[in-house]
């Protein structure tokens, strides 16, 4: 076994809380008045005694530092700063445990009677004497004055016993630098004890203060992760070490033996928004010990190399994307496989992760076929290819092309932009068009043979029922992906797989999406651009027709309400003592946490809550499904305008309608104000669908100023309008 699991262990063991405690009281506070110095050389090895004479130190309040107006005292510009502080201990017996907060930036040592009893990862091993005018190997920020919380350090009854005495004791701490010329430097340090009984020795902990996490047995499997002291960064990936402990026993504790993985990685942060949650999220590759590509199994979950710990923060049931994805590979449509973990970083207790797939082009995966740089003719040309829907200026894959008829953006996803060629790039553009083009067609809601050729409508159905079952806020326009293989195998273009539901099952408080009623492919919840072809495909009769047949044999046993409720509970149910773990580790429960709409005290509650979301959104579904059966002439009776897409807009707007009776049909264009702008149509037309462009100007030709618009259709029997927006 890799060495840094016996050191990590050291540390972790100590963990072990001997004596029961009844609260906690902190004896020391940063602000208190400290000796203090800023040495020019090296201080007799004996300053962090309690015996030592410091009278010719400075004293002051503390923390120590400059630039990030965190410390209460400000020095020069450093390489190291020492610190030490002396309290009274009455009763060592009633002291069950401590915790050392510390936030600090760079690195730091700190001594309890002379004892090392704490170490940040920068500098040099355990034990080691650290030189005064020694740096730090990397940087480190300090949290509290971004609204963070310090390092925890905790130390049992057994540690305390061993350094401590009843009397005066000496808390001592050296505060390094990562750099004489680093631009910041900070040391703010808190020493808490947990008492046995009623007893008041000292003073109520500061509001942050958390009871620490103590590890005892978890039925979840422990991923263990080091990296050698560094932050993880966005990109690239840095070296680390990983062990997962996962006992065929069921029972997982933090001193037994890696016995599922055991050897290297590389890891990164990942997400958008989610990056910037207390719990981060990464992104990991397995590797040898060279740093190559290493394929290996996790967790019974198929080999491969690309991994991802999601961190469940938004959601707080930490079920949804595992129930959904759990649902989609029921339906037979791929979505990354998890396993629940609690995760250790840097010896530091991260609470509950979703260790996952990361969707990927591989057999067990995405399966289609993969396409070289040289495969650029033929067959060989035409699979395949994963596209996405996101953001086009964050994610792992940022390239792609635009729609010829909204601009929506494509994202290659596989190959990746920067191993997609010329003649790749042109083929999956040239498909997309033939699709759209397809798509815009005026008979497209009454006729799906002119589609069914060159999508998989089967999946597309699925994928739409998956995200509507959820009404999942990030549908259609965020990470949604479809894909493509060689024409030999299929020719079609398929959706899927789904991903990240975080914010959905009524856990959003922005575009009615906490609402269980309305089809959420109907309207736009947070006026990000979607691609066209989304609703049109919903306007088919043909399309609604088999959603509604789908939905029907789901919901007897997939979609019942039975078997998501079984699902829920067992994953509860496994989680088991974790729950608390996680919740004491990140207080979450009782706060709002963007974008939650409601906002519950217990785990039990946000379970309910969510079971019962799911109840009506099933039972308004239910309502609704048996009318997509109806004839499309019939449902568009009382709807003959349709939606105009794209919707908001620059520079050109489609507008759809249907005439049910042949006769003179007029279609305005009308200011906020009420003023007409433009006449798009003012003629007879036959029974049928049509659509009519808007290029954003008025009856002069003239360009139109951004802002609110209507569109209003009138005919002999009816008169109808609908907003949109313009743009700059």
């Amino acid at each position: 076994m890799y060495i840094f699991n016996k050191i990590f262990f050291t540390v972790i063991i100590l963990c072990q809380i001997i004596r029961a405690q009844d609260h906690w009281e902190t004896a020391i506070f940063a602000d208190d008045q400290w000796r203090y110095i800023v040495p020019n050389s090296e201080l007799p090895t004996n300053w962090n005694a309690i015996d030592f004479d410091d009278s010719f130190w400075l004293e002051s309040e503390g923390g120590f530092g400059y630039e990030d107006d965190d410390d209460g005292t400000i020095i020069n510009q450093t390489i190291s700063v020492y610190f030490r502080k002396s309290f009274t201990v009455e009763n060592l017996l009633k002291l069950s445990s401590a915790v050392i907060s510390a936030d600090y930036d760079d690195g730091f040592v700190a001594y309890l009677n002379g004892h090392e009893v704490a170490r940040s990862y920068n500098l040099s091993d355990p034990g080691t004497f650290v030189p005064f005018d020694e740096t730090t190997s990397y940087d480190h920020e300090a949290s509290l004055y971004q609204g963070g919380f310090p390092e925890n350090i905790l130390l049992d009854s057994l540690l305390l016993d061993s350094v401590l005495i009843n009397g005066e004791n000496m808390f001592s701490v050296q505060v390094h630098n990562v750099d004489i010329n680093s631009s910041d430097m900070s040391g703010n340090f808190y020493l808490t004890f947990g008492i046995t009984d009623e007893s008041e020795f000292f003073s109520q902990p500061p509001e942050w203060f958390q009871d620490p996490v103590v590890f005892g047995e978890s039925h979840l499997p422990l991923v263990v992760i080091d990296t050698y002291g560094a932050e993880i960064p966005d990109d690239p990936r840095i070296p680390a070490y990983m062990g997962i402990i996962n006992n065929s026993s069921g029972l997982n504790h933090i001193d037994d033996d890696f016995n599922d993985y055991d050897g290297h990685i590389t890891i990164e942060r990942r997400g958008n928004s989610s990056q910037g949650n207390g719990k981060t999220p990464y992104r990991f590759e397995t590797v040898d010990s060279e740093g190559e590509n290493n394929n290996v199994e996790l967790l019974g979950m198929p080999e491969e190399n690309d991994w991802v710990l999601y961190a469940p923060w938004q959601d707080k049931s930490m079920v949804r994307n595992i129930l959904i994805y759990q649902l989609s590979n029921e339906l037979g449509r791929y979505a990354s496989k998890t396993k629940l973990v609690e995760l250790y970083l840097n010896n530091e207790y991260k609470g509950i992760y979703v260790l996952m797939e990361k969707i990927k082009r591989d057999n067990n995966r995405v399966d289609i076929s993969k396409l070289n740089p040289d495969e650029v003719e033929g067959d060989d040309l035409t699979g395949g290819y994963i596209l996405k829907f996101d953001w086009y200026y964050t994610g792992d894959n940022i390239g792609g092309f635009a729609s010829e008829y909204n601009g929506m953006i494509y994202n290659y996803h596989y190959p990746k932009p920067s191993d997609i060629v010329a003649e790749q790039e042109e083929y999956i553009e040239n498909y997309i068009y033939d699709f759209e083009t397809i798509m815009m067609g005026n008979n497209i809601s009454t006729n799906s043979t002119a589609y069914d050729s060159i999508i998989n409508i089967d999946s597309f159905v699925d994928f739409i029922l998956l995200q509507e079952l959820a009404k999942n806020v990030d549908a259609y326009r965020l990470s949604s992906y479809i894909y493509k293989d060689k024409d030999s195998i299929d020719s079609r273009l398929t959706a899927g797989p789904i991903w990240d539901f975080n914010h959905g099952f009524g856990n959003c408080d922005y575009g009615q999406t906490w609402e269980t009623d309305n089809w959420l492919i109907e309207y736009d919840p947070t006026g990000d651009p979607i691609a066209f072809w989304w609703e049109r495909l919903w306007q088919g009769s043909n399309f609604q027709s088999k959603t509604s047949s789908r939905y029907t044999e789901l919901r007897s046993n997939i979609f019942s309400e039975e078997h998501i409720n079984s699902i829920i509970d067992s994953t509860v149910s496994y989680l088991g003592d974790a729950i608390d773990r996680n919740f004491t580790r990140w207080p979450l429960l009782g706060n709002y946490v963007w974008p939650n709409y409601y906002v519950f005290d217990s785990y039990e509650e946000e379970i309910d809550y969510l079971k019962s979301w799911i109840a009506n959104r099933l039972a308004w579904m239910d309502s609704q499904i048996l009318l997509l059966n109806i004839d499309n002439s019939t449902m568009l009776s009382n709807v003959n305008l349709s939606h105009a897409y794209p919707n908001p807009f620059n520079p050109d707007i489609y507008i759809q309608y249907k005439v049910e009776l042949g006769g003179d049909v007029i279609l305005n264009i009308y200011d906020i104000l009420g003023n007409k702008i433009k006449t798009l149509v003012s003629e007879y037309k036959p029974v049928g669908n049509y659509i009519s462009k808007w290029d954003a100007t008025n009856e002069n030709g003239e360009k139109c100023p951004s802002g609110q618009y209507f569109y209003q259709l009138q005919t002999s029997d009816i008169v109808q309008s609908k907003r949109m927006i313009l743009l700059k």
